[in-house]
C-alpha cells in the first residue's frame, strides 16, 4: 500500500468512526448543520474571550497541542517546565482557535474556557461580556453609519 492510499484509508475509518459515534447513517445527514453558524466577520463578537485549559491528570504528554499551535497558531502551548516535558497553555499567547482541542487524542483533556470578567492577558484589555461587535466598535470609522 503507498503512503498516499494510507492516509486515505484513515480519513475515511476515522469519519466512519466519528459518524458511527454521533449516530448519523449518512454523510447527507450533517451537510450544512453549520451553515446557520457562518456569519459576516465583522457580526463576530469581538468580546468572546476563550483560553485553551489542559487537564494535566489526563494529560498523555504526546505533544500534540504543541506541535499543532507551534507549528500553525501562536506558539502558546509549552514544551517544558523546569527542564520537564510539560504541555500548559500560555495565556497571553492563547486566543482560543480551538486547534489544540482538535488534534488531542484525549476526550476533554483541552478544553475551552469562556472567560467573561478580569483582564484578557493577550491584549491587556478589560474583558466585557456584552456582545459587541466591529458595527459598533469604536475604532470602526463608520460605526455612526453602521447604527
Amino acid at each position: 500500500m503507498t503512503y498516499g492510499f494510507k492516509i486515505i484509508d484513515e480519513l475515511t475509518s476515522g469519519l466512519a468512526r466519528w459518524m458511527d459515534e454521533k449516530e448519523y447513517g449518512h454523510i447527507a445527514d450533517f451537510v450544512g448543520r453549520a451553515v446557520p453558524n457562518v456569519t459576516d466577520w465583522q457580526f463576530l463578537n469581538l468580546n468572546y474571550v476563550v483560553k485553551a485549559r489542559i487537564d494535566q491528570q489526563l494529560c498523555i504528554q504526546c505533544g500534540r497541542c504543541h506541535i499543532a499551535c507551534e507549528d500553525t497558531s501562536h506558539q502558546a502551548i509549552t514544551r517544558e517546565v523546569d527542564g520537564h516535558r510539560h504541555f500548559e497553555v500560555i495565556d497571553a499567547e492563547c486566543v482560543g482557535c480551538n486547534l489544540c482541542v482538535q488534534v488531542c487524542p484525549v476526550e476533554n483533556c483541552i478544553t475551552l474556557e469562556h472567560l467573561t470578567a478580569g483582564v484578557d492577558p493577550r491584549t491587556g484589555e478589560r474583558i466585557d461580556p456584552a456582545y459587541a461587535n466591529w458595527t459598533t466598535h469604536p475604532n470602526n470609522p463608520n460605526r455612526a453609519a453602521a447604527e
